[in-house]
């Protein structure tokens, strides 16, 4: 039957042990729950790892189908001339300022890790930030979590049992 011509979307998300936020909700927040990486092709290389930030976070459900699927809608940084990795220490820089264009926005939410972004100590100013890889940090007793929201803007996490 395919997916419902609607969808459901949010501002966070509980995946693989992270919690993410969109971009929008958590910009005011202490610390950062909106970067993405999805690994490339190669594992052991970090260069061919997609990096974003989380802007969407989009609910899809099948008809007739108690099946649902999350994707992650992303805005993300070209790895091919925006990115290098320091030999000595493994460490891996992203231009921000250098965005990937194309109709690629989307992934799904169970292929992502957590990432957080930091400029450099002397250089708040730099077009290079610094990719810090997290790991889980738990894993929540959720199989498929959601936010929802109340008539008090209260958000809440439910378990969706597929």
């Amino acid at each position: 039957m395919g997916p419902s011509t609607s969808v459901k979307c949010y501002n966070g998300y509980y995946v693989n042990g992270f919690k993410f936020h969109t971009q929008s909700y958590g910009c005011f927040k202490k610390t950062m729950n909106s970067g993405v990486c999805v690994k490339g092709s190669c594992y052991d290389d970090n260069k061919h790892d997609y990096y974003g930030m989380l802007k969407e976070v989009v609910r899809l459900k099948y008809l007739r189908s108690k099946c649902k699927l999350f994707l992650f809608k992303c805005n993300w940084y070209d790895t091919k001339r925006g990115i290098r990795v320091h030999r000595s220490n493994g460490l891996v820089e992203i231009k921000h300022t250098s965005r990937l264009h194309g109709n690629e926005d989307f992934v799904l939410a169970q292929q992502c890790q957590q990432v957080y972004y930091t400029y450099p100590p002397d250089n708040k100013s730099s077009e290079w930030w610094t990719i810090i890889k997290t790991t889980a940090r738990s894993r929540y007793n959720v199989d498929m979590g959601e936010f929802i929201e109340d008539e008090n803007n209260v958000r809440t996490i439910i378990n969706v049992q597929g």
